[in-house]
């Protein structure tokens, strides 16, 4: 953690909290197609017709861009999909355990405005639907004819940044402060290890600068991490939104108990999985936890009890004063 100048934040905090006091979230459908509490009911349960597929925006995990047609009202909507890896649906770089979990946490101190991570479900198609996305592809899971991935929305109207954090910008402007506090915020709770170009998306409105974190599968303590790049796994920025610190407060051990079932899916009777309401977690050391025709899948105990530690942590340093807030 850097120091900070005696007075640093004494000048500006006054500038920062006048302007984000009353500040609303930004609208969330200049980013997002639909608000992300239907994206999530309708992209994990809705028929969809796939209009368009484009290759290569995932490197190795195979993620590709899609046009979809949804059933319902025929809305049409631009799509990630990145398929599971077979067997266990988890993988070092493939983790949709992990991109939801990410999703969840930012809802424990974020509103749908000011959300980092895109909009993801879960979803499984029909081996005969998938063919138009790729062709031969085996089943994920035994017993079953889908194959399982994480559909993510398509945001529109972002770039990468030729650099993310402008100090200066960060002590004058005060919406350019809450939206990159709240991206570093996030970032490390989820415990980022790959800060690649690519990874991290910006606005494109330059006054209302939100940040998006869109790969989020090395994080969480994973084994590898990538020490070429500067990662974002640490608190970065000066200093930290006090009203996001205070919902930070208000986690319980309920939430954190929700962490180790984000999704448990059965299959139908054509042999698709369906998501259904999430049970016991029936192995606690396990983050993927298949059986023949089902899966259910969350957070690792250490992997929880390591975001417990990470909150205890920044609630310790902001009360310190080591942190400031604004």
């Amino acid at each position: 953690m850097r120091k900070h100048k005696p007075g640093y934040w004494g000048q500006a905090s006054a500038l920062l909290l006048a302007a984000t006091a009353g500040a609303e979230p930004v609208d969330p459908a200049h980013h997002w197609p639909l608000p992300p509490a239907v994206l999530e009911e309708r992209l994990s349960t809705e028929d969809f017709e796939v209009l368009e597929v484009t290759g290569g925006v995932g490197g190795v995990t195979g993620a590709k861009k899609l046009r979809i047609r949804m059933a319902e009202d025929n809305h049409e909507i631009a799509v990630k999909w990145k398929p599971a890896p077979p067997g266990d649906a988890d993988g070092w770089n493939n983790a949709p355990r992990k991109e939801i979990a990410a999703y969840e946490i930012q809802k424990w101190f974020l509103e749908p405005g000011d959300y980092v991570v895109p909009t993801i479900v879960a979803r499984c198609l029909h081996t005969d639907h998938h063919d138009p996305i790729e062709t031969a592809r085996a089943p994920t899971i035994e017993d079953t004819q889908c194959v399982l991935g994480a559909l993510v929305i398509w945001i529109d109207a972002v770039s990468v940044p030729d650099d993310l954090y402008d100090s200066g910008r960060f002590r004058n402007e005060p919406l350019y402060a809450r939206h990159l506090a709240d991206f570093n915020l996030l970032t490390y709770l989820i415990d980022h290890d790959d800060g690649r170009k690519g990874n991290f998306l910006v606005s494109e409105h330059e006054q209302q600068r939100r940040i998006f974190s869109v790969d989020n599968g090395v994080t969480f303590g994973t084994r590898l991490k990538n020490f070429l790049v500067p990662n974002w796994d640490r608190i970065r920025v000066p200093a930290l939104r006090k009203q996001s610190i205070e919902r930070l407060r208000e986690v319980t051990d309920e939430h954190y108990e929700a962490l180790g079932v984000l999704v448990e899916m059965q299959a139908d009777h054509t042999g698709v999985l369906k998501p259904v309401a999430p049970g016991k977690n029936t192995d606690p050391k396990k983050g993927a936890r298949v059986q023949p025709g089902s899966i259910q899948f969350g957070l690792e105990k250490d992997e929880i009890e390591a975001i417990r530690r990470r909150i205890d942590r920044i609630l310790g340093q902001v009360d310190s004063g080591k942190i400031p807030t604004f």
